[in-house]
């Protein structure tokens, strides 16, 4: 069994391992990284320190204050995201379903600034 120090060290791998995963354009493998990094590291009750270290000050800053990244930049965290989206494999419920009923899917996507994205939307062949 790892002792809690092992546990710490290896969300700081998981962070190695998101950079490389995202490089190679392997989105799911990198949104997978980051949400199994942020899980374990709530249920340790990391510090606020480490956690702002892995995943920057976003959760914790005032409007006041600048973004400041972590290892886990949330930059790319954001894009793995929206990629995962894209490409029919992510962990978040997105359901599509305009009040016509016609079934959607998102087959790309632009950032906007601001945390605001501009989706494309398709109809599900059937």
């Amino acid at each position: 069994m790892l002792t809690e120090r092992q546990i710490r060290n290896k969300l700081y791998e998981y962070a190695d391992q998101f950079r490389g995963a995202y490089m190679r354009k392997e989105w799911a493998r990198a949104k997978s990284l980051y949400v199994t990094a942020q899980r374990i590291a709530v249920f340790l009750e990391m510090p606020e320190q480490d956690l702002s270290e892995l995943f920057g000050n976003r959760a914790y800053k005032d409007d006041r204050e600048e973004l400041v990244d972590g290892l886990f930049p949330e930059r790319e965290v954001e894009r793995a995201s929206w990629e995962c989206v894209r490409i029919h494999k992510t962990y978040d419920d997105l359901h599509l379903h305009p009040r016509d009923g016609r079934e959607m899917f998102v087959s790309g996507w632009r950032e906007l600034g601001g945390g605001m994205v501009e989706v494309k939307l398709e109809e599900v062949a059937g």
